[in-house]
């Protein structure tokens, strides 16, 4: 699981697994979430969305914020 690296006033990176489709998200506070049962084709959109110029933290808050049951770790 290689991180990918927003450039953003929220989101520091983010990876994903996906045998166990967790989402791992660090924010710029340092706090680490995992997202559950989140599908690949989120992912590769939000990959898509940061790489291309789009805000993460917009991305975030839209399609994965309150969309999926998560965990701080």
């Amino acid at each position: 699981m290689a991180w990918v690296y927003a450039d953003s006033s929220t989101v520091e990176r983010f990876r994903y697994d996906r045998s166990t489709e967790t989402l791992e998200i660090q924010f710029k506070k340092g706090t680490v979430y995992h997202y559950f049962a989140v599908p690949e084709t989120v992912f590769a959109a939000f990959v898509s969305h940061v790489k291309s110029g789009g805000s993460a933290g917009e991305f975030f808050n839209a399609v994965i914020r309150n969309c999926y049951q998560y965990v701080q770790v």
